[in-house]
């Protein structure tokens, strides 16, 4: 089997996982909760290190004013990560419903709610304030349900609630006919009454048959058979090195692995991060070392790849132009860690010799966090952070204030550099001497045989007026800073033109308003599918590489202009 052959398979399979409709509403569901999970990381952050009663605030301010400030922080928490679970199973279930093309997508969403509740234990053993023997209550929610301890069985809920209240909801004869002049929303929830019984229905039978059976919850069969040995396989560093290799795998061929692993990896590592929070707030030992912003803080340093240090390497010892000059572009956007410029303009895809520090220098800094946080020589994580917080910053943050943290991926970098320099070099070396051949071939060519061609005519910008032109990569950031970039140099030109980014998950709502999609070099391998999944309302093509790892508007924005203009027939 040829090398081109395995490659197309590869890509196939990416695609066909990245399209996948539940896959799909999982990235986009969790994109969206990004913001609160930030908020509580922060707020953690402020009641137990800034706020701590034994801390140099505390010295200066009474405890009633401590207690009082740090209640705040208390109930942005019940808002943010303690209902991390009912967010979910809202936002998994609309986006199905949305993705399934469903009228009224809230509908399902409200019945997943009420499933996942159905499926809470009725009374809770609980231990009150200031007594030592638990009591059995009823009436109340338990917060380790409704925070990440519930993400799988939010998932799961939301995933098998909206499929069945769909396939329900085709049946005709379970429906209810009203006349045209109900209100649209009343009708459609009276026509999908008979879908919402029998779905929470099944539901409430459901645990109450596995309860009768086997005494225990399904919350508990979940976490037990679910929950645990996915928390254990991603947080074990064997298991942690397998995923993250292949990340960067994929990353390194042109796929992006949000869609492939990042569902797998991403959940399990959000419930240990939510079990070290727990346990950094009542004062105990966090029991994970590895947590999500674990990957984030010293693997993916500059990016996937931690490719901070290549541009480091770069600046140091680089001998061609436009490797120091590509540096000097992407430098900014590298210290939040978006590094799709570097990915494909240096490039590191496709090339062995880039390759082979991209994939395994992330895994060595895995290796070395990991047991300097095992001896103790830095802190666990113990605060949410995410991805796009730049290299330091982020150390502090997420160790809670531990400035070994900061120093232990200091040394990371160092070594990162160290690391990338040899291949880096021997990469240059080989570029060189192919220019060199290619400057001999030239030279002893046959002038007189030599022809010079017409560049392609370029067409105006006048096509450009009135459009609307969408770019899109996996969360949107890359590809908003290029749109930034081709929307000032339209303007500068004087055409009014609509341009803007949006996350891939977004594009089946904004698509009708698209006159031209480019795509992120990230997300060229599903360029089919979204073309399927929009009904080829639009053109949706590529962005060139070179542009976008450059950020070069104006040639961006004039290739998008030949587009129109041939799409157009101008």
């Amino acid at each position: 089997m040829s090398q081109t052959t395995i490659l197309t398979k590869i890509t196939d399979i990416s695609q066909k996982m990245a399209s996948e409709v539940h896959l799909r509403s999982l990235r986009d569901s969790f994109i969206i909760t990004v913001p609160f999970l930030v908020l509580a990381g922060l707020f953690i952050m402020v009641n137990f290190v800034f706020l701590d009663a034994k801390g140099f605030i505390g010295q200066w301010v009474s405890a009633e004013t401590m207690a009082a400030l740090r209640s705040v922080g208390d109930r942005i928490l019940n808002g943010t990560m303690n209902i991390l679970s009912l967010m979910l199973v809202v936002l998994i279930a609309w986006s199905i419903a949305s993705k399934r093309k469903f009228a009224a997508p809230m509908i399902p969403a409200m019945v997943s709610l009420a499933a996942f509740l159905v499926l809470m234990p009725g009374t809770l053993s609980v231990v009150p304030v200031n007594a030592s023997e638990a009591v059995q209550v009823s009436g109340v929610i338990s917060q380790g349900l409704t925070n990440a301890g519930g993400v799988f069985m939010a998932i799961i809920t939301a995933v098998i609630a909206t499929d069945l209240f769909l396939w329900i909801a085709k049946t005709r004869w379970l429906q209810i006919r009203m006349g045209d002049e109900v209100p649209p929303m009343v009708t459609q929830s009276f026509q999908s009454m008979f879908s919402i019984m029998l779905v929470v229905l099944a539901f409430a039978l459901v645990a109450s048959v596995v309860k009768a059976s086997t005494g225990k919850e399904v919350h508990e069969i979940i976490q037990a058979i679910i929950q645990a040995p996915l928390v254990h396989l991603t947080t074990n560093l064997p298991g942690f090195l397998v995923l993250t290799t292949l990340t960067n795998f994929l990353f390194s061929l042109g796929i992006h692995p949000s869609g492939i692993i990042n569902p797998i990896l991403e959940p399990p590592l959000l419930v240990a991060m939510q079990e070290n929070m727990a346990a950094f707030a009542r004062g105990e030992v966090p029991p994970h070392i590895i947590v999500l912003p674990f990957r984030d803080l010293y693997g993916h340093m500059g990016g996937t790849g931690s490719t901070l240090a290549l541009l480091i390497a770069v600046f140091l010892r680089s001998k061609i132009s436009s490797h120091q000059k590509l540096g000097r572009t992407v430098l900014a956007p590298g210290l939040f860690n978006i590094n799709e410029p570097v990915i494909f303009g240096f490039p590191v895809l496709y090339n062995p010799l880039i390759m082979i520090p991209f994939i395994i220098y992330p895994q060595i800094n895995f290796i070395i966090a990991y047991f300097a946080t095992e001896f103790g020589m830095v802190s666990r994580i113990v605060a949410y952070v995410p991805w796009s917080v730049p290299p330091l910053l982020s150390g502090w943050l997420g160790s809670g204030g531990d400035f070994r943290n900061v120093l232990l991926q200091l040394l990371l970098l160092a070594l990162g550099v160290m690391i990338y320099l040899p291949f880096l070099m021997a990469y240059e070396r080989t570029m060189l001497k192919n220019k060199v051949e290619a400057l001999v071939n030239t030279l002893s060519a046959d002038n007189t045989a030599t022809t010079i061609e017409d560049a392609p005519e370029l067409n105006g910008l006048e096509v450009l007026n009135n459009k609307t032109i969408i770019l899109t990569c996996n969360e949107g950031m890359s590809t908003s800073i290029m749109a930034k970039k081709m929307g000032q140099y339209a303007k500068e030109q004087g055409y009014e033109l609509t341009i803007y980014a949006v996350n891939i998950g977004r594009i089946e709502e904004e698509y009708h308003k698209a006159d031209l999609i480019l795509l992120g070099p990230q997300v060229v391998y599903m360029q089919d599918s979204i073309i399927e999944n929009i009904h080829a309302a639009c053109p949706v093509l590529p962005i060139n590489k070179q542009y976008f790892s450059k950020l070069d508007g104006k040639s961006a924005i004039e290739e998008a202009a030949n587009q129109l203009a041939g799409i157009n027939g101008i």
